[in-house]
């Protein structure tokens, strides 16, 4: 009996210390895993933390981003370079995507965009004056006019009426409050008076009014074929036919035959003019000129309208960061 009490006297205190042991290994156990657990949260933050690229974020069409005249070209004529992991191609729609989400701080425009106004952005001033002119103008082929000698005068009721908020206020009524490019049209030449009434249709050839696939180009090109139809003139609609590549080849060839285009692209993309030209007389006359004795294609009066590239900000971080022109941004950047 004595023997068992010492037995169980012996198993009591070897439980209690083993209890101790393991209770002991526990805590060791608890606080080495939660120091294991800080180390990664704080590592993880760390890894986090420098995976964010510092500086100003760009979000940039892939033209721009490649053509020689665009982002390159910008950086040079500032004096400051992007930091290669903050730029990001997309396209001009997710581009303001981007900046409304606070994904970005600055994106590549057009500067007669409709949802610029509508998404408060800011346009930062050219400074440098880096930027070339892409002010907007009917070209058509020499053929035509020889057939329709009047339509000339006719057309050219158009450019003097497109300011750039006037081009800016149609182009929003379609991107931002999904009116039709038909219907925006329609309602801008009555309002200024220029759809004929009970006019007899003209003898002679079909014009077919081609335009590149997107707000504004479909706009003037809608506008064109309902002012040529309402004075009588028979229209091939060819609008939303192609972007430059496809339309430029096309007015060459008669296969249109004539469409809204923007001098700077003639100056920069199909001539491929070294010199960007800022004036817009200037470009205007200079594509003008070239077209008219090498292509027998004829540039009409150009619009005030000047869709040119341009740097857009948030309003409200614009003014936080006090960024108002292009320069403004070099401090950021670096």
């Amino acid at each position: 009996m004595l023997k068992k009490k010492k037995v169980l006297f012996y198993l009591m205190i070897l439980s209690l210390v083993f209890a101790l042991v393991l209770t002991g290994c526990g805590q060791d156990g608890a606080q080495n895993q939660a120091q294991e657990t800080s180390q990664n949260t704080e590592t993880a933050a760390e890894m986090e933390s420098s995976a964010e690229p510092e500086g100003i974020r760009l979000a940039t069409t892939i033209d721009f981003y490649e053509r020689k005249d665009g982002l390159s070209g910008l950086e040079e004529a500032y004096g400051f370079e992007f930091n290669d992991d903050n730029v990001n191609t997309m396209q001009v729609g997710l581009g303001y995507e981007a900046l409304d989400s606070n994904k970005v701080d600055v994106a590549i425009g057009f500067a007669t965009d409709g949802r610029i106004a509508s998404m408060d952005l800011r346009i930062l001033e050219d400074d440098e004056g880096f930027f070339p002119v892409y002010n907007l103008a009917p070209t058509i082929r020499q053929e035509i006019l020889a057939s329709y000698p009047e339509l000339e005068s006719l057309i050219n009721e158009l450019p003097p009426l497109l300011d750039q908020e006037t081009q800016i206020d149609l182009n929003k009524r379609v991107a931002v409050e999904e009116e039709s490019p038909g219907k925006v049209a329609e309602d801008f030449l009555k309002a200024n008076n220029l759809l004929a009434e009970n006019v007899e249709e003209k003898d002679g050839p079909t014009i077919a009014v081609a335009s590149k696939p997107w707000t504004e180009q479909l706009i003037l090109g809608n506008m064109t074929i309902m002012l040529l139809e309402s004075h009588g003139y028979p229209v091939d609609d060819r609008t939303s036919l192609g972007e430059t590549a496809v339309l430029r080849p096309a007015i060459e060839s008669g296969e249109v035959d004539m469409y809204w285009e923007y001098t700077g692209t003639t100056l920069m993309t199909t001539m491929g003019y070294e010199e960007e030209i800022i004036e817009s007389e200037e470009a205007y006359q200079t594509v003008k000129e070239w077209d008219q004795e090498n292509n027998n294609i004829i540039w009409l009066d150009y619009a005030e309208a000047n869709n040119t590239f341009c740097l857009l900000m948030k309003e409200d971080k614009a003014e936080e960061m006090s960024i108002e022109k292009i320069s403004d941004l070099e401090e950021h950047i670096k």
